[in-house]
């Protein structure tokens, strides 16, 4: 995870020494002691594509109660297994340098809210209980840290059954809806909108500095019902390449798809991908999907583990030495960069 920086030591030329001290004025004038070099490709020039950062997966989560774990150990251990992680809260989160969010949504109609969790009943521990709450804490963080790299917040739409549990609200155009309008309440004024990228032409990352950038990351019916009318959506959906839409790709799995991502990444469209899941590359220590995900250049690498995995007796840990890095298939030569 090396930052893509070259920084170009300066050459220092000789003069010969010359009595007179007009000659020496008049020779520097003509070949100046530190010769102009081309300068570094700092972040005036660089767009927030060419940039890659860290995200945490299902940002909100906090461990499952005691009494859903013991019940569940005793059906499926293995499911117990991958849920064995938890966030810290999101402003802390953002302060160690996380620039890529995820939220998990429930619809409850009569509320006309969302709820915010992992599984519905067994698996609802939040640090944010709602939507609005977790935005409201994403926004306050924002407005104290103004010059922040554009954050990206992916959202489920959670409604789908599982056996033995409560059947949640399905998503439907009115839910979208209502969505939409929490978003852009909260949000609104700081959108980098699906509208606003034309041909895959990204922002100046100076000019993005404080926004946000919302994802619906749901494929099928849930997709195409919410990017009927795009233009005046909040939220990028993981469309297929070529359509109008199309301009943000989640693609899960770096070592699989890495010669994908990274062709949709050279392509100018930003991906998402993650550096492990279900646990297990933590408790192995198995940092080879995390190299394929900072490899395949995926501008936004998520993980469960940007703090190290010390409950599982080791290091694992995925991390940068700073919140964005130069990315390693769009940025330009002699980038630097910093937030």
């Amino acid at each position: 995870m090396l930052l893509c920086q070259f920084i170009l030591a300066p050459v220092i030329i000789a003069t010969p020494l010359i009595d007179e001290h007009q000659a020496i004025l008049e020779e520097a004038e003509k070949e100046p002691l530190i010769p102009s070099q081309r300068p570094a490709f700092t972040s005036a020039g660089m767009h927030i594509n060419h940039i890659q950062f860290v995200g945490s997966h299902n940002s909100y989560k906090q461990a499952m109660p005691d009494g859903f774990v013991k019940q569940l150990m005793k059906v499926n251990p293995k499911v117990v297994e991958s849920l064995e992680y938890e966030h810290a809260p999101l402003a802390e989160q953002l302060d160690l340098g996380i620039r890529k969010l995820e939220l998990d949504v429930f619809y409850v109609a009569y509320e006309d809210q969302f709820l915010v969790g992992h599984v519905q009943q067994i698996d609802m521990n939040s640090n944010c209980a709602t939507l609005r709450i977790c935005l409201t804490q994403i926004i306050a963080w924002s407005q104290n840290n103004p010059t922040h790299a554009p954050i990206w917040i992916s959202f489920n739409a959670k409604d789908g059954y599982i056996l033995g549990l409560p059947s949640p609200e399905a998503f439907n155009p009115v839910a979208f809806a209502l969505m939409d309008s929490i978003v852009e309440e909260v949000l609104g004024e700081k959108l980098i909108r699906p509208r606003d990228i034309v041909d895959l032409q990204w922002p100046l990352l100076d000019e993005a500095r404080g926004k946000f950038i919302l994802i619906l990351d749901e494929g099928g019916e849930k997709r195409d019902m919410y990017y009927d009318g795009w233009q005046q959506r909040p939220m990028f959906t993981n469309a297929p390449e070529g359509h109008p839409a199309a301009a943000i790709m989640i693609l899960n799995d770096p070592v699989g798809q890495f010669d994908e991502i990274q062709r949709l990444v050279a392509a100018g469209y930003m991906v998402r991908t993650r550096a492990d899941a279900d646990t297990r590359e933590a408790r192995e220590n198995d940092t080879r999907r995390r190299a394929a995900a900072f490899a395949s250049g995926a501008q936004a690498v998520s993980t469960d583990y940007y703090l190290p995995a010390t409950h599982f007796g080791n290091e694992y840990q995925v991390s940068l030495p700073q919140p964005i890095q130069c990315n390693p298939i769009t940025a330009p030569a002699n980038c630097q960069v910093s937030e």
